[in-house]
């Protein structure tokens, strides 16, 4: 619409049976969604070795990564709520999460601990 909101989705739904070619990728649909909070993790520094003052100069703490941190809105199943702080969880194709202690009864907060690697041929 005018405020860029999807006001419809157009699609058709496929047995994966019965498609002819391997789909580049699936819609996953979540009809009772709880909303949650994901945190992604990246590197610290932006060099390999941040004190080596040949690569960085300006020392360590001029080489902070301002981008290592990505919070995202996101939505999950409904039975995720009865989540504890620090269980575990394997989000697809994304990566390992723990419940983080910053959640609260209305909004459960995920780190990741471990991120899944990209096909370079994606």
């Amino acid at each position: 619409d005018a405020s860029n909101q999807v006001t419809e989705v157009i699609c058709r739904c496929v047995e994966v049976e019965k498609v002819p070619a391997k789909p580049k990728a699936f819609i996953h649909w979540v009809s009772d969604p709880e909303e949650v909070e994901v945190r992604l993790y990246s590197s610290l520094f932006k060099h390999k070795n941040p004190e080596d003052s040949n690569e960085v100069p300006g020392g360590f703490l001029t080489d902070c990564n301002l981008d290592s941190l990505k919070v995202l809105r996101s939505f999950a199943d409904k039975s995720i709520g009865t989540a504890k702080v620090f269980d575990k969880f394997q989000f697809e194709r994304i990566g390992f999460f723990s419940v983080d202690p910053d959640s609260r009864n209305n909004k459960l907060v995920f780190n990741q601990t471990v991120g899944l690697k990209e096909d370079a041929g994606k």
